[in-house]
């Protein structure tokens, strides 16, 4: 076995580097450990998943009335869940940039965000 010394400072040093890492380690692992909501529990208007699929409030009636998106009215509103967004984009029924799931959630918070300062400035 081999024996390294190190000069009190040095080691110091040493150790708070290495705790700086750990604490950098565990910061990244609990934004990554941080669950993404539910697609199917985030209900968006009908604004919204027109913006969101990139088509018109016209062609969503169209979906509607042909049966190809689910939907729920609520309050004189129509109202679809993110996840039957998502199958619209998957099943290649609407053609459109959100791919994954996450990008799609993403989407849906930058839209609210977009909704608020929008608001606020007015």
């Amino acid at each position: 076995m081999k024996v390294i010394t190190f000069e009190g400072e040095a080691y110091r040093s040493l150790a708070r580097k290495i705790d700086r890492i750990f604490a950098y380690v565990q910061q990244q692992e609990e934004k990554n450990a941080q669950t993404q909501p539910d697609p199917s529990g985030i209900w968006v208007d009908n604004d919204e998943a027109a913006t969101l699929l990139e088509i018109s409030k016209r062609t969503l009636q169209r979906l509607r009335t042909a049966g190809e998106i689910t939907y729920s009215i609520r309050g004189g509103r129509v109202r679809y869940t993110l996840a039957e967004v998502q199958r619209l984009v998957a099943g290649r029924i609407v053609p459109g940039k959100y791919r994954q799931e996450a990008e799609l959630i993403e989407a849906h918070q930058e839209y609210h965000k977009r909704r608020k300062a929008k608001i606020t400035n007015q």
